[in-house]
């Protein structure tokens, strides 16, 4: 296919203009120009006609007088504008106004440019072709949003699909595994002892990651309860230090806190909550390194840390990496692997009202943490 001297593709959809302007020697002067160039052309000598003919076929753009008795070119703009169905359409405004103040008006009312009687014809098909040109750019972009759209919700739901059917296996294997270990108690080694705990210790972690799959899509979408009740935020941090010490034996967690530190929250989410950012401390700070919770009051907020040695999470990448799929590259070209877990963090903490974030280098490491209404 190869665009004729226009640049428009002959073998392409033909651009439709709506001309509109109450005066005949305009529209026959104007309909002949852009017919000769290859555009389907539409004319009407009146508002009403145009707004009727607009609902009836919407153009790739409209040629709009402004004086014309009754509904003027403003107000017709105006109305177009408040019209879903025709509120994209690129509308050009012609005029025998030369002042500054008229076309300022004209591009209030929502047009995206003026032309300026007597026309000169090199320009009026220069600007029709301009307008015509980003109209098509505009409706290919939304058309590949909707697509991409389309793709990812597919993706998600293959996703979900796959990792439902994968929980019960899943359960299985980890009530396998603890009944194994219990019923080995000294009749293994140490270092097979040792195997069969990292092996709990990933089950644990995938089961963790597909509850993250499943909820994410239910956060994002507001479908997700939140049951809200007291809790004390320095049990639930022990709790999870409880279970993460005995699945990581080469560093150590620590719980900084004044005290019982109560909030109202859904326990079970912010318990996961500080889970995921404690896993994600332990994954990636080196062996014999501690990983501290740090939990303080304000008057109106408490604020949760998760401090780990791991390394630090560039200033241009502190939004990103809450992004779902997110993987960044940290120092020393290593790289910080966020998956899902800090994506289903940041929507279960805006859940609650809440803000979370990062921050690196004081002291040396990163710091994870998330506030709560207090």
């Amino acid at each position: 296919m190869t665009p004729d001297d226009n640049g428009m593709n002959q073998e392409a959809h033909v651009a439709s203009v709506l001309i509109v302007d109450d005066t005949i020697d305009t529209l026959r002067l104007l309909s002949d120009l852009l017919s000769a160039q290859g555009y389907e052309v539409r004319a009407v000598t009146s508002g009403q006609q145009a707004l009727q003919a607009v609902a009836r076929d919407l153009p790739d753009l409209i040629l709009l007088d402004i004086s014309m008795p009754e509904l003027d070119g403003y107000e017709v703009c105006r109305r177009l504008r408040a019209s879903e169905r025709s509120r994209n359409v690129p509308v050009i405004f012609i005029t025998a106004f030369t002042e500054t103040a008229d076309k300022v008006r004209a591009f209030e009312a929502g047009g995206v440019d003026c032309v300026t009687k007597p026309f000169q014809i090199d320009e009026v098909l220069a600007r029709v072709k301009t307008h015509v040109a980003l109209r098509r750019a505009q409706s290919e972009l939304a058309d590949n949003y909707t697509r991409l759209r389309a793709l990812e919700r597919l993706r998600d739901d293959v996703v979900q699909m796959v990792i439902h059917d994968l929980r019960s296996p899943l359960t299985a294997l980890l009530i396998e595994l603890r009944l194994v270990l219990r019923g080995t108690a000294g009749a293994l080694s140490d270092d097979n002892r040792a195997g069969l705990q990292s092996a709990l210790a990933a089950a644990e972690a995938i089961k963790v990651m597909a509850s993250d799959v499943l909820d994410l899509s239910r956060l994002e979408e507001r479908r997700m309860p939140i049951e809200w009740a007291v809790w004390d935020l320095t049990r639930i941090a022990g709790d999870v230090c409880s279970v993460l010490r005995t699945t990581d034996s080469e560093r150590a967690v620590d719980i900084e806190s004044p005290g019982a530190v109560e909030v109202t929250c859904d326990g079970a989410l912010v318990r996961r909550v500080i889970e995921n950012l404690v896993r994600n401390g332990l994954r990636y700070s080196p062996a014999d390194s501690r990983v501290r919770i740090s939990i303080a009051l304000s008057d109106s907020r408490v604020r949760v840390s998760v401090h780990d040695h791991g390394a630090e999470v560039p200033p241009e990448a502190r939004q990103a990496i809450f992004e779902k799929y997110g993987t960044l590259a940290a120092r020393q070209s290593t790289f910080r692997s966020i998956g899902l877990g800090l994506a289903f963090c940041k929507l279960a903490i805006e859940a609650h009202g809440g803000t979370i974030g990062v921050d690196s280098g004081v002291p040396a490491g990163s710091t994870f943490w998330f506030e709560l209404p207090a």
